[in-house]
């Protein structure tokens, strides 16, 4: 990401964009050190997204993220800093939700658990507050937060049947749990869901008013 230029009020999308076929040093930090050299899937969000986070004032900007595919490699590690450096070799590029297309069903749940004490495991969105959501056509992005996890998802309604495509567990202070798949709620999962998202709140997003499709606005700190 070149920063010096996503502060511009509004930028050229392919300006930012990193390009198939070529290689970038990559810095990642603390909370990815479980990456290795080899095949990788970065997902890349537009500069106010990646500072910021979706659910802040900008969720449509998922129609505008899209998944890296490539080669990691040259791993240099800075362990007193918690940071983890390496080259990576762009294969292609991918919109994210035309992704959501290629990943064959599964009937693995990508929803996080939280073990509990008598060895029982129960779903963290189960005690999810903050509940943001937004509308993004054929999807929905819902937003929560459980003790001190961020959650999200991006989920479909098929014939009143529910599609989870996008998982994310953000943990702090351990590591990142982020998920692209297709999976059929299961009854008491959709239940669950359908009740967080009656609860949430609309975000509210006006940064696709009046922006061309290969454009977007710069960011904006908190």
């Amino acid at each position: 990401m070149c920063w010096d230029e996503s502060w511009e009020d509004v930028i050229e999308l392919e300006s930012l964009l990193p390009k198939a076929g070529k290689t970038y040093p990559i810095k990642l930090d603390e909370n990815e050190e479980y990456a290795e050299e080899g095949k990788a899937y970065i997902l890349w969000s537009p500069p106010h997204s990646e500072l910021n986070g979706w659910w802040d004032k900008r969720p449509s900007e998922i129609l505008k993220s899209y998944v890296l595919e490539g080669i990691l490699s040259n791993a240099v590690s800075n362990y007193e800093k918690r940071e983890y450096f390496f080259d990576f070799q762009i294969e292609r590029y991918t919109r994210l939700i035309n992704y959501f297309s290629e990943i064959p069903e599964t009937k693995i749940s990508p929803l996080s658990t939280v073990d509990q004490g008598n060895g029982s495991s129960r779903i963290q969105w189960q005690d999810a507050d903050d509940l943001q959501k937004y509308n993004l056509g054929d999807y929905l992005y819902l937003s929560g937060i459980e003790c001190e996890s961020h959650l999200e998802l991006i989920l479909s309604c098929i014939e009143n049947r529910w599609y989870v495509h996008y998982s994310a567990t953000l943990h702090y202070p351990a590591h990142y749990e982020t998920l692209i798949t297709k999976y059929h709620l299961k009854s008491k999962e959709q239940k669950l869901i359908e009740t967080l998202i009656k609860k949430a709140n609309d975000i509210t997003d006006n940064s696709m008013d009046s922006l061309e499709d290969n454009k977007i606005y710069g960011a904006e700190y908190w």
